[in-house]
């Protein structure tokens, strides 16, 4: 076992409960889990960001189905893009701090690719869901297939470059 040096004893005694708390609680992650916080880091990016495809390949379908469901494939393709750039924010912050979905497009990494269009990507789809859950007009769901295929097409090409982001992470 490792000896227990001055400066870490120090670290202990100087912090405040919820600090060690929180250590705690890693620790026993750790052991549990059997892997280190930066691999269950990356899982849960990943995982995050197969919840992306998921949202995706649900507006494909609704899309293709020929139902007249515009308006949640506008939802659930804005949830894929969300997705997808909150895997990338977390795996570049290294915690989940951004999720607010009007705080996330401006804590998207600055090195991820072509980010001001990410940004102002995910905030014109944030728009269109907005007005597609919770605006009564218009009515015709229609109306909304300019935005169903936008979010679809911006979806598809994001989780790639997404995808792509989180593989590069050391």
């Amino acid at each position: 076992m490792p000896k227990v040096n001055s400066e870490d004893l120090l670290f202990v005694s100087k912090s405040p409960k919820a600090r060690l708390d929180s250590l705690a609680a890693g620790a026993s992650l750790v052991s549990r889990t059997g892997r280190e916080i930066k691999q269950l880091r990356a899982k849960a990016a990943v995982d995050r960001l197969q919840l992306a495809v998921t949202f995706l390949k649900e507006a494909k379908s609704l899309y293709k189905g020929g139902l007249h469901l515009r308006r949640t494939v506008v939802s659930r393709g804005y949830y894929s893009m969300y997705h997808a750039l909150r895997s990338a924010a977390f795996i570049h912050h290294g915690g989940d701090d951004h999720e607010q979905h009007t705080v996330l497009p401006t804590k998207l990494p600055n090195d991820f690719p072509d980010r001001a269009r990410w940004e102002n990507s995910l905030k014109s789809a944030r728009l269109e869901r907005n007005r597609a859950d919770y605006d009564p007009y218009p009515r015709r769901d229609q109306e909304f297939e300019k935005a169903a295929q936008d979010v679809i097409a911006d979806a598809t090409e994001l989780i790639a470059v997404a995808r792509d982001y989180i593989r590069s992470r050391p």
